[in-house]
């Protein structure tokens, strides 16, 4: 367990907050995610299932409420959102790289699968935002590849 939080703590040491992103449309998405007073109010640090479970599903319905926002100010598509709790890493990753169509992939557990994800995130082909125990994978066809990890938890 003491080394998971070693892992942690070098996570959180090369992270940066929102001010890391320069993407207007990134940073809007984190700003609302993340960086607001309702996150603070329930912020917890998902070490366990249950509180994993908690967090997925406020990030689910910020990422929603994100995607209707997105539509009408920066003028593009809504995306699908997909996240899916029973599937392992190795599929989700699998069904990323199958489609090109945009959509936003939230991946949770990512605490417990470190080397799977971290050997898909170092060849980015698709915005990535690394929060430790959530990855978000926005795929944008005319956006570049870009790999960020934010100071969320």
């Amino acid at each position: 367990m003491m080394h998971n939080y070693l892992k942690y703590w070098i996570f959180k040491r090369k992270a940066t907050n929102q001010h890391g992103v320069h993407s207007p449309y990134l940073y809007a998405l984190v700003c609302m995610c993340f960086y607001n007073s309702r996150f603070k109010e329930i912020r917890i640090t998902p070490w366990n299932s249950q509180d994993q479970d908690v967090m997925a599903s406020y990030v689910l319905e910020q990422l929603r409420l994100f995607n209707k926002q997105a539509g009408a100010e920066f003028k593009i598509d809504k995306e699908n959102i997909i996240y899916q709790k029973d599937k392992c890493l190795h599929q989700n990753i699998t069904a990323i790289k199958k489609t090109e169509e945009p959509q936003i992939t939230l991946v949770g557990n990512l605490q417990n699968q470190r080397g799977i994800w971290d050997s898909f995130a170092s060849k980015p082909k698709h915005i990535i935002l690394d929060l430790y125990f959530f990855g978000i994978v926005i795929q944008r066809p005319h956006q570049g590849a870009e790999l960020f990890f934010l100071k969320v938890f």
